[in-house]
């Protein structure tokens, strides 16, 4: 028995809407691929909530799918998905743009890192990407889609640089998923930062969920990187500042490592900001 392949008809049409463009950044004239997702409902819906996806490329499709599903069973809303991704066609120089561009400080990452062929001079440049998405990306959206909220996820890098967002400019998002930040960069720089922002202010207005896998650590490169130890520290010290307006999730996924949790951490986000349980 031998299976035809399906040809799709021009025409059909699906419940949920998916556009894919390139966008060039204004500032610093790198092409970046913009994928929208729209609700099924979007036409009805007065103002449903934008979430906007960086490491568009497995981190896209993932929440785009969860929030399609999950939202049927009112564990999610019914969102518009948004996934930012670098231009590029090779996997190797996409890695290296994730360095260079979302990462705080110039610094060169241990090879271990999976990065490879990059300078230190080149990385750190985490505040041009913030104005990017501050001053082109979220008005371009604004612009073309009707929403309320504004919610930020994150990887790993992408994490670290929503972590350095959130530190910088609070308000730019409503909430923030961080799964398996990169609190390891530059020797924890950005715990520097979490202490010079607790020391400057007084509150923080977020809603923040952070999720790393319970067997991140359980490999060789556990004492380069501290996955589940760093995170830990990181919700450790935002719980003591006593923030009033601070609202704090966190949760290990139980044996995730730092890829095979993507999925677990993408529901449990959307699971915790929409129905405030995990």
């Amino acid at each position: 028995m031998s299976i035809e392949p399906t040809v799709i008809e021009q025409g059909v049409s699906m419940p949920w809407s998916s556009s894919h463009e390139v966008i060039q950044c204004e500032m610093t004239g790198l092409d970046h691929v913009l994928s929208v997702d729209l609700p099924a409902r979007y036409d009805q819906l007065e103002a449903p909530p934008v979430i906007v996806c960086l490491d568009g490329p497995w981190l896209f499709g993932t929440m785009a799918d969860a929030v399609r599903i999950m939202s049927t069973s009112r564990e999610a809303p019914e969102a518009i998905v948004v996934g930012v991704s670098f231009a590029e066609p090779k996997v190797s120089e996409y890695m290296r743009q994730r360095a260079r561009w979302y990462t705080p400080t110039p610094w060169n990452p241990p090879p271990e890192a999976g990065v490879k062929g990059v300078e230190a001079s080149e990385c750190g440049r985490a505040d041009e990407f913030r104005a990017f998405v501050e001053n082109q990306l979220l008005p371009l959206l604004a612009e073309g889609y009707r929403f309320g909220e504004r919610w930020f996820a994150g990887h790993s890098f992408s994490a670290l640089f929503g972590l350095h967002t959130m530190l910088q400019t609070p308000d730019l998002f409503d909430r923030w998923m961080l799964f398996s930040p990169s609190i390891w960069w530059d020797d924890r720089v950005i715990l520097d930062a979490e202490e010079a922002f607790a020391a400057a202010s007084e509150d923080l207005s977020s809603e923040l969920f952070i999720s790393v896998g319970s067997a991140e650590d359980d490999n060789s490169t556990a004492h380069l990187f501290a996955m589940r130890a760093n995170a830990e520290e990181l919700v450790r010290r935002l719980t003591s500042r006593g923030y009033d307006s601070l609202r704090l999730h966190q949760t290990l996924l139980d044996g995730g490592t730092h890829s095979s949790c993507i999925g677990q951490a993408v529901a449990k986000g959307l699971r915790a900001f929409h129905r405030g349980e995990i």
